[in-house]
């Protein structure tokens, strides 16, 4: 919670935002002189920790071993610095330290400083109390140890529009906090105030609190009060996802469907297009459908990149229940039995046919056959539900034949033509929508269709839908061990939830105009466990994530690994607690194909 409190100097009465304590308040109110440290407290960098700025580095020249020689020359630097007699290292003492190397150390350093520049920004926490004390005329100063030249911190604030003030660079100063606080003597020397009138304000205990107490310096030790999550793998990709929180924790609330989709949901997505993207390079793809309603945010994601290297792409109103009905016809109705009844247990017949769009008779005939609304399929009732199903096939057939004709009229008005390449883009787990959908349309149109999975398990339907279809997998070995595939489809429900959208899913479709075609929803389930709710503000988190990081990322001018931004998801998936985060606990009736109003299902019970 936020502290407003009021600081007076020389007659002026300033009121103070700041999200520290009241000490700080004190201390600040108190002093002639604040001080702020730079790093990891004025300012905080895109990242988990500094020396991740080496592996960007490497990334931008494409120099496999450049975080060893950036390290390698730090520590020649340091003992040449010794050896002259000196107390603290720059930024060209480094590079002159650099071994022979493809790119000059010229254009390295000024590399560096660029990178610096752009992963570094105010931390929101101090930036407005910092303003406060320098509008309200007290002295305020910068200090740092640190390499980076002071031209840097002027650039920076610069950039920034914040007004600048007098800068301690132990780079500049040949003077350092850390060792003996010798930084310290001379901003005393320089402010002409007494070291106790001095508040030194940062991060780091040894330097910032243990070496400005030893000058009689009064001191404030800093702590954010919220810290980005350390991944189990930490990479340049994961640093940067995982670092990004620190520039919108004020947009991302902790414990909530934002945060789940800001540090899981976002990344995998990017990392997943990625793949998606250079799939369908190799393949030669026409066209991408992200099937509903696992490719909603994926689409929106291609929207933001405005399809840069994607072919043409749409958002396909589709399920594994519509293709299927589209598939059905009297020859073959009978072997679609067992998929009518999937995922029946609970549900009354009226749901069943409610399920797929197909009106039920009226209640006299259902309770004449011993089906009114209190009777519920159960395995022992098999045969009973069936028979009913069989003999209502007429009308069921009905609804088929009107959505494999909407079919055929919903990929005309994509524009999608004959012989056309399709890549058919779902989270998973066996390919079933896919196989749907190419038997639905196998009479009527030739594509030639790619499926592109997020993950597919190893199970018997799978490979016996893999021998017929071409099915790619993201997450698949030699990138993801065979061991984690397994535990990643172990907690499918949870992958799921990330891969979802705000609405129901469709279960038809009909024909409105001879080139239009609409989408039925399965409204069964309502919004009673405002499951849409939770889906719109995933979708938030993952929206940000996907601006900031793209945005970083292009300025950059580096790819990224799309399986380390994806680890980020899978690690938090196949830990066993997931289903405990937050608002997913209370999340019910997830699955929308074996909903009934007659049970109530949480998450935990989808899990093997």
């Amino acid at each position: 919670m936020e502290n407003v409190y009021s600081i007076q100097n020389e007659g002026s009465n300033l009121t103070l935002q700041c999200s520290d304590n009241i000490e700080l308040k004190e201390k600040v109110a108190s002093a002639e002189v604040v001080s702020f440290d730079f790093f990891d407290t004025l300012f905080v960098r895109d990242l988990l920790n500094p020396e991740d700025v080496f592996d960007i580095m490497s990334k931008i020249f494409e120099i496999e071993d450049f975080r060893t020689q950036r390290r390698s020359a730090q520590v020649e630097a340091f003992k040449r610095m010794h050896h002259d007699g000196l107390k603290e290292i720059n930024l060209v003492g480094i590079y002159d330290c650099f071994d022979a190397c493809p790119v000059s150390p010229k254009e390295l350093m000024e590399t560096e400083i660029e990178v610096e520049l752009l992963l570094t920004h105010p931390n929101p926490e101090l930036t407005d109390l910092f303003k406060s004390v320098v509008e309200c005329g007290k002295q305020v100063v910068l200090t740092s140890d640190t390499y980076l030249p002071e031209s840097f911190f002027k650039d920076i604030f610069r950039l920034y529009a914040i007004k600048p003030v007098p800068m301690y660079i132990s780079a500049e100063r040949n003077a350092t906090k850390r060792d003996y606080g010798e930084l310290f003597d001379i901003i005393v020397n320089e402010t002409d105030c007494s070291p106790r009138q001095l508040l030194h304000i940062g991060d780091n205990y040894h330097s910032d609190v243990l070496q400005a107490d030893a000058k009689g310096l009064t001191t404030y030790h800093y702590k954010a009060y919220r810290s980005p999550p350390i991944p189990n793998r930490v990479t340049p990709e994961t640093s940067l996802a995982r670092g990004l929180l620190r520039k919108h924790m004020g947009q991302i609330p902790s414990d909530t469907p934002k945060e789940l989709g800001f540090l899981y949901g976002g990344p995998a997505m990017v990392g997943f297009l990625d793949w998606i993207t250079a799939q369908a390079r190799r393949d030669a793809v026409d066209h991408i459908l992200f099937l509903s309603r696992d490719g909603y945010f994926l689409n929106s994601l291609a929207n933001l990149r405005k399809g840069r290297s994607l072919p043409s792409y749409h958002y396909f109103l589709g399920s594994r229940i519509v293709f299927t009905l589209a598939a059905m016809t009297e020859d073959n109705f009978s072997q679609f039995l067992p998929f009518l009844l999937s995922g029946a247990e609970g549900l009354s017949a009226y749901e069943l046919l409610e399920r797929i769009d197909v009106p039920s008779p009226s209640d006299a005939v259902m309770n004449d056959l011993k089906l009114g609304p209190e009777i519920r399929y159960t395995e022992d009732k098999y045969d009973q539900f069936q028979e009913f199903l069989y003999a209502y096939r007429s009308e069921i057939l009905k609804v088929c034949r009107r959505n494999r004709r909407s079919l055929f009229k919903y990929l005309r008005s994509l524009e999608i033509l004959e012989g056309s390449r399709v890549a058919f883009v779902d989270v998973g787990w066996n390919g079933t929508s896919q196989d749907a959908f190419e038997l639905a349309i196998q009479d009527f149109y030739d594509l030639e269709v790619f499926g592109y999975y997020f993950c597919l398990a190893d199970t018997r339907e799978r490979r016996r839908i893999g021998q017929k279809r071409r099915m790619s997998s993201f997450l698949a070995e030699p990138f993801v061990p065979k061991d984690t595939v397994r535990r990643i489809y172990d907690n499918r429900v949870g992958v799921e939830l990330f891969f979802s959208a705000p609405h129901q899913s469709v279960i038809g479709y009909d024909i409105l105009s001879s080139r239009e075609v609409s989408a039925i929803h399965d409204d069964r389930n309502g919004s009673s466990h405002d499951i849409e709710s939770f889906y719109l503000e995933l979708m938030k988190g993952m929206e940000l994530f996907a601006e900031s990081y793209e945005n970083l990322r292009d300025r950059l001018h580096i790819s990224t690994d799309p399986y380390d931004l994806a680890s980020l998801l899978v690690d938090f998936i196949i830990k066993e607690d997931w289903t405990a985060q937050g608002e997913i606990s209370s999340l019910r009736n997830f699955d929308g194909w074996s909903f009934t109003h007659n049970v109530d299902v949480s998450l935990a019970q989808y899990l093997p």
